[in-house]
């Protein structure tokens, strides 16, 4: 199957299972923190991923390990579930851990080491390695699926980090770089029908919790995969660069929520595109405002590759600290403005 193909079929799959979201009453409503028109189906994540498993057989392109794609798997299978009957956070933040320290030990992808952090040479994290593994994979799957708030948001700075990592592979020639692609083309798909115009050709369409949970899995696999060891391609603190957006929203986010007394894993209306869509930007706006921070970042930490891994490491503190910074303080900048405003 060639790439061409894969795309056609992609957008096949994606086209179908919007019809069966909406057959199956599989569908996002509004509310008053969800504010899109109408009733869309929840089936994107669904058509990126058998596009994905249907892509690993017919192009016969290898992946990293077969046991990362049964646990990816088993992941996708759970946040569908979560989309149908909804679970509770805790269990689902234990099904995430469990699957990261599952990748580690199972699915021969670990941290094993994590750079000069600490200028003092290559830490390695020996026994360390499959906890903070799932650490980092519970970390990220919640990342992405808390960030999943506006048409367009998750799946961009999912593509993010995976196209970043595509190039860095294909210039060194690595076998897996074409897995990479096999990722990035049902996400592109699934943009056109997202941000399309939501006709009867392009029907808007969410990724859903089953799409974005796993996404953020298959992030994080790519992440520790393409860092560590002999497959590594860039520096482990790179990585944080990569994912910045997602990530430092996510704990700007619990923060706030902290510090308003919420629960931490409450659904509400804290996060970054929520407060710069409260100071007068539209969602497309917000949208290109996020990306464009999030390739900044990228590009950042690209180029801190040429300096030692602490003081990037440096550097990527002091963002997150002015990131969290302006996300709490952003409820009284926008006071501030519309008093001045007025």
């Amino acid at each position: 199957m060639s790439i061409e193909l894969l795309s056609l079929t992609a957008f096949a799959i994606t086209r179908i299972s919007a019809g069966v979201g909406f057959r199956l009453g599989l569908r996002d409503h509004p509310n008053e923190r969800k504010q899109h028109r109408g009733s869309i189906p929840l089936t994107g994540g669904l058509a990126v991923f058998i596009t994905l498993l249907i892509g690993t057989v017919m192009l016969d392109a290898p992946v990293y390990t077969p046991q990362m794609l049964a646990i990816a798997t088993f992941i996708f299978i759970v946040g569908v579930f979560d989309d149908v009957r909804h679970i509770s956070p805790a269990t689902r933040l234990l099904v995430q851990f469990v699957s990261g320290f599952a990748l580690a030990t199972y699915g021969g992808i670990t941290l094993y080491n994590v750079g000069d952090l600490l200028a003092v040479g290559d830490i390695s994290l020996l026994w360390l390695g499959a906890p903070l593994t799932a650490l980092s994979v519970a970390g990220l799957c919640n990342a992405y699926n808390m960030i999943d708030g506006i048409d367009g948001l998750a799946a961009s700075v999912t593509a993010l980090p995976l196209l970043v990592l595509y190039l860095l592979a294909l210039q060194a020639g690595h076998p897996m770089a074409d897995f990479l692609l096999l990722m990035l083309t049902p996400l592109a798909v699934f943009l056109l029908f997202n941000l399309g115009p939501n006709n009867r050709f392009l029907p808007r369409i969410f990724l859903g919790d089953g799409g974005s949970v796993t996404l953020g899995f298959l992030v994080a696999a790519s992440l520790i995969y393409f860092s560590q060891e002999q497959n590594a391609i860039i520096e482990p603190v790179t990585a944080l660069w990569l994912v910045t957006v997602p990530l430092m929203d996510m704990l700007a986010t619990m923060l706030r929520r902290h510090r308003k007394g919420r629960h931490l894993m409450e659904a509400d209306r804290s996060h970054l595109h929520h407060s710069l869509m409260d100071l007068g930007l539209g969602p497309r706006q917000t949208l290109t405002a996020m990306v464009s921070w999030a390739v900044i970042c990228a590009s950042v930490g690209l180029a801190l590759e040429a300096i030692p891994a602490y003081m990037s490491l440096c550097c990527y503190l002091a963002v997150f600290a002015l990131h969290c910074t302006l996300v709490v303080k952003s409820e009284s900048i926008g006071k501030r403005l519309d008093i001045q405003y007025r």
